[in-house]
């Protein structure tokens, strides 16, 4: 079905991290499969010569280095790329905890490399500063053909936009598989005991408590830090309790509110539950006492020792885990379960990510050399032929394409890294500087990394039983991109938010831990609606509203 864009664009809309790296680089189920079957020629006819720049030329790029993932510059795909297209792309990554400060003086300054990674809050604050180079004038010129067919192919990624303009090339999944924050437990132990695979959240505190007496020194429930004001037991549990906060400001889209609408989730009545279930489990000695403290290494130490039992966060650490675990403890086995029930009586529970995302875009700089060429550049990154690149490495010497012409891994490629660090695939990845963690707009993350861990022989049935458990599991539904703001409403929301969310963490705490009573968060819910958690709601129901009406 055709709809018009509101500047007269006619397009078709329709939309495992440390560790183990399952997860926070997950996706799936449905692949995201190229619109096109394009043969990665387009942007290179264009080009007269058979290259997108006719001459040898130098491109800076500047996206976050993640520590499982050591960025080589000039690595194996990106020599590749300079051979097909006369671009060399210079890496001047950031480390991953540096990477927002560093990337905000960056745009604060307009001091930018060639090419940048943003996120759509970026869009928001700076994209009418001219910065960026706004693309859609480059798409109705036809210079942007095979991004145009995603463009086409999913209609949420109008929500990328910001008053009316595309500022960046959004990072599109393929061939994922789908997790989340999901409930991991020491199954071994519910198997030795005899206890009972928790259905509810209830039934889950009663079970860690059960654990708790066996094992009197043990930390049943433990949780990290995780980053940023809101808690990391909020960010991965407050949802399928029966609240939200969202991607960490506390605003959500709840499906289960007339209709699906968005909430404040801090400032309402099923937040304070989420509270009770906290401070339940706090009190019983359940969860850690640390929780509030502990920090990533102090959580997986805890967890690979045999000290915790359960943890609720990126499941795909329960596959390292085991392994970790079982060094320690030889029939230790985390695994994860269906997602319990909430006082609602609901399972619920969000995939990560798996096709598009709001926090992975590329935007050129505005003061960039001849932005056309950079456009036609990342434009033939979404073709068939440079995602297999970017994502397998090169054919012939590190994939070979099977009979569907889909890449499949040459295992004496693969075989130099079984003892790779910290895992094969990611070796593999920081090798080639392939991957979702590297500059790859059109990525294969999970398949690659799959087809490594069979080669490799540490896929195992631990492996199995995880996918298959989520497949199952009909609690799981894809996360929403949330609509996008004007520049005044994005500026709004940044006023509410920064002394609303100081004032509510210096409360938090108080209730989990026993030091308010949870009827006392009453008073605080009626501060937090009455000091911007009502208007919140109203800026983002606007928004949703607008772009409704716009289609």
């Amino acid at each position: 079905m055709t709809r018009t864009w509101v500047k007269g664009l006619s397009l078709s809309l329709c939309t495992v991290m440390v560790a183990s790296g399952l997860a926070a680089c997950s996706s799936g189920g449905k692949e995201a499969s190229s619109p096109s079957a394009g043969n990665g020629n387009t942007s290179s006819k264009a080009a007269g010569a058979g290259k997108i720049s006719e001459k040898e030329r130098e491109v800076k790029v500047t996206f976050p280095e993640h520590p499982n993932q050591p960025v080589k510059n000039y690595a194996l795909v990106q020599q590749e790329i300079f051979n097909q297209t006369n671009i060399k792309l210079k890496f001047e990554n950031v480390p991953n905890s540096n990477y927002n400060d560093k990337k905000k003086t960056l745009l604060a300054t307009n001091n930018l490399p060639d090419i940048i990674q943003i996120e759509m809050s970026d869009v928001n604050n700076f994209g009418s500063t001219g910065v960026f180079v706004p693309l859609l004038q480059y798409m109705n010129k036809g210079l942007m053909p095979n991004f145009k067919k995603f463009w086409d192919q999913y209609p949420d990624m109008v929500k990328l936009t910001a008053d009316g303009e595309l500022y960046g090339f959004p990072a599109i999944g393929r061939n994922e598989l789908k997790n989340g924050f999901g409930p991991v437990i020491r199954t071994d132990l519910l198997k030795k005991h005899n206890l009972p695979v928790p259905k509810s959240f209830d039934e889950l505190l009663t079970v860690l408590a059960e654990l708790k007496k066996l094992y009197p020194d043990s930390t049943p429930f433990s949780v990290r830090k995780g980053s940023g004001p809101i808690h990391q037991l909020f960010k991965t549990m407050a949802y399928p309790l029966g609240s939200g906060v969202g991607s960490g400001n506390g605003i959500y889209f709840d499906k289960d509110v007339n209709g699906g609408q968005y909430l404040y989730g801090p400032a309402t009545p099923q937040f304070k539950e989420v509270l009770a279930f906290f401070n339940k489990a706090f009190s019983m000695g359940v969860l850690d006492k640390d929780y509030a403290v502990a920090t990533q290494q102090q959580w997986t130490e805890k967890l690979t020792s045999g000290k915790s039992f359960f943890f609720m966060d990126n499941s795909g650490f329960a596959l390292d885990y085991t392994k970790q675990l079982q060094k320690a403890v030889p029939d230790g086995k985390f695994q994860i379960i269906p997602i319990p029930t909430n006082k609602s009586g609901k399972a619920r529970a969000e995939f990560y990510a798996t096709t598009l995302t709001s926090d992975r875009m590329f935007a050129i700089s505005s003061k960039a050399k001849d932005p056309e060429t950079l456009i036609k550049l990342i434009d033939w990154m979404y073709t068939e032929k440079a995602s297999n690149l970017m994502s397998y490495g090169i054919e012939g010497v590190h994939h070979t394409l099977d009979d569907k012409g889909q890449p499949k891994l040459k295992a004496e490629y693969v075989a130099k890294f079984k003892e790779g660090q910290p895992t094969p695939f990611y070796a593999m990845y920081s090798e080639l500087g392939s991957g979702k963690l590297s500059f790859t707009p059109w990525f294969a993350n999970m398949d690659p990394q799959v087809q490594v861990e069979k080669l490799t022989g540490s896929w195992s049935d631990v492996h199995e039983e995880y996918w298959k458990t989520i497949a199952d599991d009909k609690a799981y539904h894809d996360p929403y991109l949330d609509p996008p703001l004007t520049k005044e409403e994005a500026a709004r929301v940044k006023e509410i938010l920064a002394p609303l969310t100081t004032m509510l963490e210096q409360e938090y705490d108080k209730f989990i831990m026993g030091v308010k009573k949870i009827d006392e968060y009453d008073a605080v819910m009626k501060k937090a609606r009455d000091t911007g958690g009502a208007e919140l709601e109203k800026i983002y129901n606007g928004a949703l509203a607008r772009l409704s009406q716009k289609k």
